[in-house]
């Protein structure tokens, strides 16, 4: 009996012992609260690199005045040393709050407490229970200043942030994952040929019979008696510099006879009576004419006998641009007779 007696006794001691275990240990177990969709965002994953960090959470429990959030990094991750709180936003559903050296008022303390951690500690700022908190560390902070100090990434392997703090009674607790690799940058290279085309549209063209009292124009025909567009040439490159286009050829000629070139500015026709032959250039682009050669407005007649001259400037790549030649002769009633001639060779040259 006395054995029974002692045996119930103790069996009772230790149901209440038990009990009290419950209640004292209990409690301290359902305030740890984890919160929730957990991120660091990395500008850079490559092992011992300065990266940007954008990290995210949501709270479970409201963030009491003076209270902390702690990041604890590992794997050989450092924290500037130079990092203090102008290089870090800290946002409460979207929005930054107020962050200083200390604690004040509604104004958020942070300070790197370590090489691997740093300390945030609220002031009197009111942040809901549920809220999205977000923080911005490294040159992608501008909140407070335009943030300059980063943090290197440790190792290659995975690197972990670990979040704690407290929230009233309650102490928060979260981990984060983040991939270190040997190298995260893909070098695409890809070559893009120099490449340039220029057309002429005719290679022979004529300005029929002269006459000492009417200007004549240069057709692919028989001449006209009317300002037309002999030839058209046509240019395109993706030459950085752009392209010129020149050209080289003596006056109209005729055995020892020439006749004079001309350099005739804002005239449609010339003057009839007086020798001249000349070229004028129209564009349907941007390209530069040579001053003395423009057809825009009233013409610009020129040329240059037997000398490389360039006619066309355009400063950049381009698609195709056209350009209509005309070629404009006026002789006296003494040019000399014959039959008069001449070959200009046009050239485009890219600058690549």
């Amino acid at each position: 009996m006395i054995i029974k007696k002692l045996f119930l006794s103790r069996f009772v001691s230790g149901i209440t012992i038990a009990a009290l275990l419950l209640v004292l240990v209990g409690p301290q177990l359902a305030y740890a609260a984890q919160v929730t969709s957990f991120s660091v965002l990395l500008t850079r994953e490559k092992a011992s690199t300065l990266s940007n960090q954008t990290i995210t959470f949501t709270i479970p429990t409201a963030i009491n005045a003076s209270e902390t959030m702690i990041l604890t990094y590992d794997n050989s991750t450092s924290i500037a040393a130079a990092l203090d709180f102008e290089d870090i936003d800290l946002a409460d559903d979207g929005v930054d709050l107020v962050l200083a050296a200390a604690p004040s008022g509604t104004t958020w303390g942070v300070v790197r407490t370590s090489a691997t951690v740093i300390t945030f500690t609220n002031g009197s700022a009111a942040v809901a229970s549920g809220s999205i908190v977000t923080i911005e560390i490294g040159t992608n902070a501008t909140s407070v200043a335009a943030g300059v100090e980063q943090i290197t990434n440790g190792t290659a392997g995975s690197s972990t942030l670990a979040l704690s703090g407290t929230m009233g009674t309650v102490d928060i607790t979260g981990t984060a994952a983040m991939s270190i690799i040997a190298d995260d940058q893909v070098v695409i290279t890809a070559t893009v040929a120099p490449t340039i085309t220029f057309t002429i549209s005719d290679n022979t063209i004529e300005f029929g019979t002269l006459s000492s009292s009417a200007a004549r124009w240069a057709d692919d025909s028989a001449g006209s008696a009317t300002d037309v567009a002999a030839h058209t040439l046509t240019a395109a490159t993706n030459a950085t510099g752009g392209y010129i286009v020149s050209y080289n050829g003596a006056t109209l000629t005729s055995g020892g006879d020439t006749i004079t070139v001309a350099s005739l500015t804002d005239d449609a026709d010339g003057v009839q009576g007086s020798e001249s032959f000349g070229l004028s250039i129209a564009t349907d682009g941007d390209a530069t004419i040579t001053s003395g050669y423009a057809y825009a407005g009233t013409p610009d007649w020129k040329w240059v006998a037997s000398t490389t001259t360039t006619i066309i400037t355009e400063a950049g790549p381009t698609a195709t641009e056209t350009f209509s030649m005309h070629y404009l002769a006026n002789i006296t009633g003494a040019t000399e007779a014959g039959a008069y001639t001449t070959t200009a060779t046009y050239i485009a040259t890219g600058t690549f």
